[in-house]
């Protein structure tokens, strides 16, 4: 099982890739601990592996059984004369030779008392009857041990979800460029379904396949031994040059596919080169270069088509080598007076060998596979957060005087020398507009405020506190963000304003609504405030979802407020409502506006630019415009009517 605590810590195309699912590079597979503590023996400690380990192995016994007693029917079968001029023998003559050892004297002992085998008609029926019976209760028995497996590690899996999400919330305040949130929504729904069915398909593997090889060997063993290993030691090597075989020729076609897809983007590029030939007369040149290109592409082609071919005519000869020597002896077994019947047994249970060999390979590469996710998912698990709280952080108190940043650096491997050496100080009451040229700088800025990222020097304070001195939670609590791409929750209108916080009552959750213009649409909708919202839920549009994420913030009373506008293009009375609601959450406490409205910038007390990492603006839009030439451009470029045209 998992150890959830471990992890925190003419031409023909030939450019089709042949598929290297199965292809391995050496035959020892390197197995992530991750995975292997998924799959290996520890894992059968837990109580439905177990349950599952014993049903499969009286699933294995009951196939064995099935083709002991399919050798009895051959044995009845064979026998001289038909079985309409002998009724009365069925299987008491088989019974009268089995006496050598205890199995032999065990079987005799069930021949005799039991009377349907005594004669050969009932016998043939009873036994056809017992293995119909035995199939279908096999069947039954792996479909039980399957669906204890995939419990157990549905469960394992489910639990591994829990972890990635709880990680998620501790690393993807930070992410700034959104890529990491990419990643993230990536591994959860794609690595964790591949590592959940790589396990499930492994652990069938493991749980048929090794209690068949057993319990067939044993029967096989039991019948002859000699004769046994004779017939079974070819089909070992067999299996073993197939392997070797499949491994040599994928790596063949590999490489060979790799050579027809660089000659054919060679030629391909000679396409983009006709106004240079053209140009300069080089026709005939490019013409004969061309033609040798072609020429090798199709060598190339043919030796793919060739090597395929020649793979194909390797494993179908050991194929039937494979099969041609115990074939072999078992029959040159019988021209020498063994029993027809015991080779029928010997051959079955070394067919079910041979297939149960292959089911092991394809483990070996479901092992791979899963490694790989495992690794991906572990390493997830165990990054580090960038945001800690202090060993003996304390209560922050809200803020009342001054928002200080100094000497503010920070970079990210995407986003280099973001902020270098910023300083910039914001009173108690100012609506400041923080820009940048490009959206970086300031969505960093704004983001070190709750502390979602910390910078890599410098400080910053409020009221002349370092925020890293106070606890997360007091500090998010009356620093807050506002994200303009901010989803709803899949839950009722009235969840999504209070976030399931049972100190915050129905009025003050619609008063905080009627502050933000967001009231008259929820009653609108079929169930007001408890219509439910998301996936199966009422839809709303961009701009409601907006003023409901606003709402949500203005119901906590925060002194401090970051509201970073969304980037979409709003109707007319929804900017007239929301001009409205940033006057009145501005009241009484400081807002910071990363704003894609002009009309926004305008209106802020200060406008803050930042550029080459450092405050290079700062002053109203009026007085801006006419000294700034920094800030008529990113006017220009963020505002003027030919934008979209140029993008």
């Amino acid at each position: 099982m998992f150890p959830l605590p471990g992890f925190e810590s003419g031409v023909t195309d030939c450019s089709i890739q042949p598929d290297n699912s199965a292809l391995l590079e050496d035959s020892a597979v390197s197995v992530s601990p991750e995975f292997h503590r998924l799959v290996s023996a520890q894992s059968l400690l837990s109580r439905r592996r177990l349950l599952a380990s014993g049903i499969s192995v009286i699933a294995s016994v009951c196939l064995a059984l099935v083709i002991v007693i399919s050798g009895g029917i051959a044995w009845v079968l064979t026998q001289p004369g038909s079985i309409s001029s002998t009724p009365g023998q069925g299987l008491l003559p088989l019974a009268a030779c089995l006496q050598h050892g205890f199995a032999d004297r065990t079987i005799s002992k069930a021949i005799t008392a039991l009377p349907l085998l005594h004669h050969s008609s009932s016998a043939v029926i009873s036994m056809s009857v017992t293995c119909f019976v035995l199939l279908v209760l096999r069947s039954g028995l792996r479909t039980a041990a399957n669906d204890l497996l995939e419990q157990d590690i549905a469960a394992e899996i489910l639990r591994l979800r829990q972890h990635i999400h709880r990680k998620s919330l501790r690393l993807e305040p930070a992410d700034l460029t959104g890529d990491q949130t990419r990643a993230t929504d990536q591994l959860f729904q794609n690595a964790t379904v591949t590592l959940e069915n790589a396990a499930t398909r492994c652990g069938a593997i493991s749980l048929s396949v090794i209690p068949d090889l057993a319990a067939v060997s044993f029967a096989a063993w039991l019948t002859d031994w000699r004769v046994f290993l004779q017939t079974v030691i070819p089909v070992l090597l067999g299996r073993m040059a197939l392997r070797a075989e499949s491994q040599r020729s994928d790596n063949s076609l590999r490489l060979l596919s790799e050579q027809v897809s660089r000659g054919l983007a060679r030629m391909a590029e000679s396409l983009k080169k006709t106004r240079i030939v053209t140009s300069f007369g080089m026709e005939k040149t490019e013409q004969q270069q061309f033609e040798n290109h072609l020429r090798d592409y199709q060598k190339r082609c043919r030796q793919f088509h060739r090597q395929q071919r020649l793979g194909a005519g390797i494993r179908k000869a050991i194929f039937l080598i494979v099969f041609m020597i115990p074939f072999a002896i078992l029959s040159a077994r019988v021209l020498q007076g063994y029993h027809p019947a015991v080779s029928v047994l010997l051959a079955s249970c070394l067919c079910v060998i041979f297939q149960r060999l292959g089911l092991l390979e394809e483990k070996t590469d479901l092992i791979s596979v899963g490694s790989e996710k495992a690794d991906e998912v572990a390493s997830y698990i165990n990054r580090i957060p960038g945001v800690s709280q202090a060993p003996g952080a304390g209560f922050l108190e809200p803020m009342a005087k001054t928002l200080t940043f100094t000497q503010i650096s920070f970079q990210t491997p995407q986003l280099p020398r973001l902020l270098n050496g910023l300083d910039l100080r914001i009173g108690f009451g100012e609506t400041v507009a923080l820009i940048s040229l490009q959206p970086g700088p300031a969505h960093a800025l704004a983001s070190m405020v709750p502390r979602f990222v910390d910078p890599d020097s410098g400080q910053i304070l409020i009221d002349g506190k370092d925020v890293r001195q106070g606890t997360l939670e007091s500090l998010r609590a009356e620093a807050m963000l506002i994200g303009g791409q901010d989803p709803v929750f899949n839950a009722t209108v009235l969840d999504n304003i209070t976030c399931g916080q049972t100190d915050i009552s129905r009025q003050q959750a619609m008063d905080a609504a009627k502050l933000v213009h967001a009231d008259h649409f929820i009653r609108s909708l079929p169930r007001g405030y408890e219509t439910p919202l998301g996936e199966h839920g009422a839809a709303l549009d961009p701009g409601q979802i907006f003023r409901l994420s606003l709402a949500r913030a203005a119901v906590r009373s925060p002194a401090l407020l970051i509201i970073e506008e969304p980037q979409i293009m709003l109707d007319s009375e929804t900017k007239a409502m929301l001009d409205d609601a940033y006057q009145r959450l501005s009241a009484n406490r400081t807002v910071i506006f990363l704003p894609f409205r002009l009309s926004t910038v305008k209106k802020c007390q200060r406008i803050v630019l930042i550029h080459e990492g450092r405050v290079a603006v700062d002053g109203v839009h009026e007085q801006l415009v006419r000294s700034s030439e920094l800030y008529r451009h990113w006017e220009y470029v963020r505002f003027n009517p030919f934008r979209d045209e140029s993008e």
